[in-house]
């Protein structure tokens, strides 16, 4: 069951790719209350921090509406939660904050006081299939798939992703999206 649970979860994710490339992925924009979405993600999150001995932390120190698809936003900040809690060092802490910028963006960012990449890592990260690590899967099928769809959704919400990495130090990773109402 195990096996055939992480293979279909491939699978989707293969899918989002397809229907992405195929043009028939359609954006849905609606108003969202970003600590809202934050605040689901890190329900799911903070467990799975905790189970691994991480500290896990949300700021979002307003309200902060943006008019954006929130499947898309949530799969995201979901993805970067899951790979800082993967690739993280025991004791280690994982922050998601979220803030409105003066230029009227919303910037989101996830740090971890993980493992960190090499800068010929960070040049790779958001190909398909690239796996940075290939030795790390202790926690199931690890296709190199997340962070090419964290890539390619934040570009469809007409976003920009950054990511700023020091090895053993962490990694953080920032994205800024329009429409901030």
């Amino acid at each position: 069951r195990g096996i055939a649970k992480e293979m279909s979860h491939l699978v989707e994710r293969m899918l989002l790719l397809a229907w992405s490339d195929a043009g028939v992925d359609v954006l849905r924009p609606e108003r969202v209350e970003l600590g809202q979405l934050v605040g689901g993600v890190a329900t799911i999150g903070k467990p799975l921090a905790e189970n691994k001995g991480l500290t896990f932390r949300v700021t979002v120190p307003r309200p902060i509406a943006i008019h954006t698809d929130p499947d898309k936003l949530r799969e995201v900040v979901m993805n970067l939660i899951h790979t800082a809690i993967e690739y993280n060092q025991p004791g280690g802490e994982v922050e998601l904050s979220a803030e409105r910028t003066v230029e009227g963006r919303v910037r989101l960012e996830v740090r971890d006081t993980g493992i960190g990449m090499a800068p010929e890592i960070l040049d790779k990260i958001f190909e398909r299939f690239f796996r940075g690590d290939p030795s790390r899967t202790e926690t199931g099928v690890h296709a190199g798939l997340g962070l090419a769809i964290v890539k390619e959704y934040v570009d469809r919400l007409g976003g920009h992703l950054s990511v700023d990495s020091k090895v053993g130090l962490g990694t953080r990773f920032r994205i800024e999206l329009p429409n901030a109402l």
